[in-house]
C-alpha cells in the first residue's frame, strides 16, 4: 500500500513540470529531477562542478551504501539512520536546483546558449550564401546556354 503512494507521489511529481507556467517549469523540472536522484537538477542548472554538488553527490552514495548495509545486515528501525539523511540528501537537492533554477541560469548555460545560437545563425548565413550562389550560377548558364543557342 506504502508502494503505490511513493509511486503516486513520484507521478505527480513528474507531471508538476507539464502543469505549470513555462517560468516554473524549468525550476519544477530541475527540481523534481534532483528528488528523484540527487545533482541532477544542478546539472540542468549548469552547476556540476560546484562543490555544494559534489557535496550532495558524495553523500548520496555514502547513505545508500549505508541503507544497503544497515538494511541487509541489522534490519529493523535501524535504518532509519541513514534512511532518514538520505531522505534529507534528496529534499536539501531538490529544494537548491528549484530555488536556483528560479534565479535564473547559471553564466555556463547562458554562454552555451548564447553559442548555439550564433552556430545557428552562421549556419543559416552559410546556406542562404550556398542557395544565392547556385541560383547565380544557374541563372549564368541559362544566359550562356541561350547565347549559344543563338
Amino acid at each position: 500500500m506504502k508502494l503505490k503512494h511513493l509511486a503516486l507521489a513520484v507521478i505527480v511529481l513528474m507531471l508538476i513540470p507539464a502543469l505549470t507556467p513555462q517560468a516554473h517549469a524549468n525550476a519544477a523540472k530541475a527540481a523534481g529531477a534532483s528528488l528523484f536522484l540527487p545533482t541532477t537538477g544542478q546539472a540542468m542548472n549548469g552547476q556540476i562542478g560546484n562543490t555544494k554538488t559534489k557535496l550532495m553527490a558524495v553523500a548520496e552514495v555514502g547513505l545508500v551504501t549505508t541503507t544497503a548495509i544497515l538494511g541487509g545486515v541489522v534490519g529493523g528501525p535501524i535504518i532509519w539512520v541513514a534512511l532518514g539523511p538520505l531522505i534529507a540528501n534528496h529534499a536539501w537537492s531538490a529544494t537548491d536546483a528549484y530555488v536556483n533554477a528560479k534565479n535564473g541560469q547559471s553564466p555556463v548555460v547562458e554562454q552555451q546558449v548564447m553559442d548555439a545560437q550564433r552556430a545557428l545563425e552562421l549556419s543559416r548565413q552559410r546556406r542562404f550564401d550556398r542557395e544565392e550562389t547556385y541560383q547565380s550560377s544557374l541563372r549564368d548558364r541559362i544566359n550562356q546556354a541561350a547565347l549559344t543557342a543563338r
